[in-house]
């Protein structure tokens, strides 16, 4: 996967014109680059659609979030990826799954972005997108949805 990061064509909105409301041009530029490559790596979209996204109107809610919660960029965005950025990214607007199975129901994997043990709820697609996505539910017994790629087996612990 390439490391482009492209620089905003909106900087007075969007996601850079929000986060340099904020802090200096160069926590900005920082900001912008960490916000790029971590959508970058878990969305898989080229660097001009990261671009445009950031750009966008979805970008300035993602930076009020960064903002509004003093964590990171990375920690915020994979903390809100599969709730709703994975859907704007994709102007997917279904949160549920389709084709739901409970063939893997209480199946423990790990979740390697929030680096902890859940357990399957069901299985299923996005509507307009192929890849397979988990409900899951974690320790806390949060729900979420998660792609497949994200999850591994989970150890054992002895």
């Amino acid at each position: 996967m390439t490391k482009t990061v492209l620089g905003s064509e909106n900087t007075q909105y969007g996601f850079y014109g929000t986060i340099n409301t904020y802090n200096t041009t160069e926590e900005t530029e920082k900001k912008w680059a960490e916000a790029f490559t971590t959508l970058h790596e878990l969305s898989g979209l080229t660097p001009a659609e990261i671009r445009t996204y950031l750009d966008s109107r979805s970008g300035r809610k993602l930076a009020d979030c960064c903002n509004d919660t003093g964590n990171d960029v990375r920690t915020e965005i994979l903390k809100e990826y599969f709730k709703w950025i994975d859907d704007d990214l994709y102007e997917c607007r279904v949160k549920e799954l389709q084709n739901q199975s409970r063939m893997l129901f209480g199946t423990v994997m790990h979740d390697v972005i929030k680096n902890q043990d859940v357990v399957i709820l069901c299985e299923g697609t996005k509507k307009y997108r192929t890849d397979k996505y988990f409900k899951v539910i974690d320790k806390n017994e949060n729900t979420y949805i998660i792609r497949m790629d994200f999850l591994s087996p989970a150890e054992d612990e002895e």
